[in-house]
Parts: C-alpha cells; sequence; structure tokens
C-alpha cells in the first residue's frame, strides 16, 4: 500500500467518506501576473490620420573652421534634403462572448463574468502593447498578414550597440550616456533595464554618502536617480527587456523625442447580441513615433554584476 496520496486523492477519499461535506472555495480570485507598462503609460500620446506614418529627420553639418578670404565672391554650398522617418500602426484586439447561463449563475470570486473577462483583457492588451514598443519588428502587412510597428530595440540604428561580454561597469554605463550625448544634443533622462542590469547600476559606487539614523535599521541599496556628465537620468525596471546571466539588453531615452500614435484610441464596445450570449471587444490601433532616433541607445548583450 502507498504511504503517500496526491492531492486528488485525499479530496476523492474526503468527499466519499461524508458527500455531504462542501468544499472550501473562497470568494476570490487572486491574480499575481506582471502587469506593469511604464513606456505605454509615459509617452506623449498623439493622433495620427493614416496607418503608415512618416515624419521627416535632418541634421546640421559638421562644423569646420570655415575661414574665408576677404571680398569672396558668392559661391553655391551643397545642401542636404531631410529624410524621411517611418513606421506603421498595429492593431492590437482582444474579444470573447459569455453566456447567458453563465452571467445568470453564481460564481466565486466575481459578480459578473463578463465584467471580469472584460477587466482581465484589458490588461493584457496593455500588455501585449508594452512588449511591442519595446521588441515590435516593422512589417507591412498583406491580406493575410498583420501589419507589425517597429519598437525601440528594432527602430534605433545609431546609438545601438553590442557589449557582448562586457559587464556593465559605471565606466561602461557611462560611456553610453556620452554615446548618445556625442551623436545629438539630447541630454538622456530615462533608463530602462531588466532586473539583473538594475541591480548592477545600483552598485555603483558614486560620490554618494546616505546619512541613516541607526536606529531606523535601513539599508538603502537601489539606484532610481543617477547624475552624470551627461544629464541626470532615472533607473526603471523593464519585464521585455532581454536579461538573463550573459546577454542582458539596456534602453536609454528622451521621452521627449518619443511618443505614441494613434490612428484608433483605445475602445471597449459592447457588440450586438446574437443568441444566448453577450459579446465584447477591445481594440486600439497605434505606432511608435521616434521623432529622431538618435535620441535613444540600447544596448545587447551586456553581462551584469549579478548572475
Amino acid at each position: 500500500m502507498a504511504l503517500l496520496q496526491t492531492w486528488a486523492e485525499i479530496v476523492a477519499s474526503t468527499l466519499r467518506s461524508d458527500a455531504s461535506l462542501r468544499e472550501e472555495l473562497q470568494d476570490a480570485i487572486y491574480n499575481v501576473s506582471p502587469h506593469e507598462t511604464p513606456l505605454l503609460s509615459r509617452l506623449q500620446a498623439v493622433p495620427v490620420g493614416n496607418m503608415f506614418v512618416q515624419w521627416q529627420v535632418d541634421s546640421f553639418a559638421a562644423a569646420a573652421h570655415n575661414a574665408q578670404l576677404e571680398g569672396i565672391a558668392h559661391s553655391a554650398y551643397d545642401v542636404t534634403v531631410p529624410t524621411r522617418a517611418d513606421n506603421i500602426t498595429q492593431i492590437f484586439y482582444k474579444g470573447a462572448s459569455v453566456s447567458d447561463r453563465q452571467r445568470a449563475s453564481d460564481h466565486a470570486g466575481m459578480d459578473d463574468p463578463f465584467v471580469y473577462y472584460e477587466g482581465k483583457h484589458l490588461v493584457e492588451i496593455k500588455r501585449d502593447m508594452e512588449l511591442a514598443l519595446v521588441k515590435g519588428s516593422a512589417a507591412t502587412g498583406t491580406t493575410d498578414t498583420a501589419n507589425q510597428m517597429g519598437g525601440f530595440v528594432n527602430v534605433i540604428s545609431t546609438n545601438k550597440t553590442s557589449q557582448s561580454s562586457v559587464t556593465l561597469t559605471e565606466t561602461i554605463f557611462n560611456d553610453l550616456l556620452e554615446l548618445t550625448w556625442g551623436n545629438t544634443a539630447v541630454m538622456p533622462t530615462e533608463v530602462y533595464a531588466g532586473p539583473k542590469l538594475k541591480r548592477t547600476i545600483s552598485l555603483y559606487a558614486t560620490k554618494v554618502t546616505p546619512f541613516l539614523a541607526a536606529e531606523g535599521r535601513q539599508q538603502i541599496l537601489t539606484t532610481t536617480r543617477y547624475e552624470s556628465d551627461f544629464g541626470v537620468v532615472t533607473t526603471d525596471l523593464h519585464r521585455d527587456l532581454t536579461n538573463n546571466a550573459s546577454f542582458c539588453e539596456l534602453l536609454v531615452i528622451d521621452p521627449n523625442w518619443f511618443a505614441t500614435g494613434w490612428l484608433q484610441p483605445m475602445r471597449r464596445e459592447v457588440l450586438a447580441r446574437d443568441g444566448k450570449r453577450t459579446r465584447y471587444q477591445i481594440s486600439g490601433e497605434f505606432t511608435l513615433l521616434y521623432r529622431n532616433e538618435k535620441a535613444g541607445l540600447v544596448a545587447q548583450g551586456c553581462n551584469p554584476y549579478i548572475v
């Protein structure tokens, strides 16, 4: 005879011994899945008028000595015309139906399953949008293929570096901030990283002396604001940046140069009944507007201190 029983066997044995016992199902539903959307929540949202969005980008010529002779005659200098950058809007959608029987029945943890599932889908679609903002790969759709927008990791090219097998020391971190400053007049202000790089940044031995009362028994081991020669940056955790012992990603941006462009704003709709059920859909269509991709930086392959 087996000495150990599975949980299902224990429950079944209990019910057989007294079928009148009511199972203990608490009147609550617990969900601790991640739901943060820092970029979607923080970036400015603006309307756009087409699925294919374009804007113009220009740059100044490199500084030169420009010494000229007195009385020089007019001569024409070459001019460079602005170039176009673009992105494409992506449709995000969630929908479901709930039968009349389900809505009329008593449920543990929810008053109305229609309201519960609708709220759950709203959170899920926002998480999908956040992932697309970070790692979307632009693709023009066809009749059978959906459009996909380009996200930060793929639209940033000028300040995109491979730090393969390089530990993100404080010197390397400042080198990356300098790279953005060196290519633009932009001072990056927001840094996003997974937990391993975030912990690495928090270990930097900068010129900081904390003053804490001993009786408070408080230990501070985090950096949320870092002041460098190239500006003050905030450091934030982000779940969608690759994060493991040997390959981590870092995103640095000036949010003034990025926005979300909405062709169709987020919309929640209850659809017409088509039988003994109620249907709903949640949708939105937007893209990432990177007014100048040089205002951001992506570092890939960084090694953290913490593994």
